[in-house]
């Protein structure tokens, strides 16, 4: 197969090391996000984030976003509501049936 130039098309082999380096590098680093945000996004079971997560690939930017943004005012909703409880000395609501 030969590209517009009547060349052959470059392959991974003929890149320079440092090239390969970053290619390494930028998948190494996208992957590390893309897991950590798919976990969290499972955990808490927002399925519309995970969709989105998973089928977009903004090299890690929009999993950025949803660890320190969204899932932070997440987390920060459950913690108030722990310290709230522990103030007042109410026990947690664990689902326990209603008495009749």
């Amino acid at each position: 197969m030969r590209n517009h130039n009547g060349g052959s098309p470059m392959g991974m082999h003929e890149v320079p090391a440092s090239g390969r380096a970053v290619v390494v590098a930028v998948v190494a680093w996208s992957l590390a996000w893309k897991g950590a945000s798919l976990w969290r996004a499972a955990r808490n079971g927002s399925k519309p984030w995970f969709v989105t997560l998973l089928l977009t690939n903004t090299l890690g930017v929009l999993d950025a976003v949803y660890l320190f943004g969204v899932d932070r005012h997440h987390r920060r909703g459950e913690l108030d509501e722990l310290a709230i409880l522990q103030v007042t000395g109410e026990p947690e609501q664990g689902g326990h049936p209603q008495e009749t």
